[in-house]
């Protein structure tokens, strides 16, 4: 039973730190703020399919930098 647990977290781990960067580099291309908030919100092993699921619905939502062209 302990295995198990263990090959589910290390499972999950494993599938979200791909997403995560994934979506760090599209959160870049989209000039998103703070790019690193999704990444870092992913990697979190309870919540991360949470915020995967939220980026995913919301990414053409999601507040963009502010160009300063003064």
């Amino acid at each position: 039973m302990v295995e198990l647990a263990y090959l589910l977290i290390v499972g999950a781990i494993a599938i979200q730190i791909p997403i995560g960067a994934l979506m760090y580099f599209d959160a870049k291309r989209l000039n998103l703020k703070n790019p690193d908030k999704y990444w870092l919100g992913v990697i979190v092993p309870a919540a991360g399919f949470i915020v995967i699921l939220y980026y995913f619905s919301e990414r053409k939502n999601l507040p963009k930098k502010e160009n300063d062209d003064s």
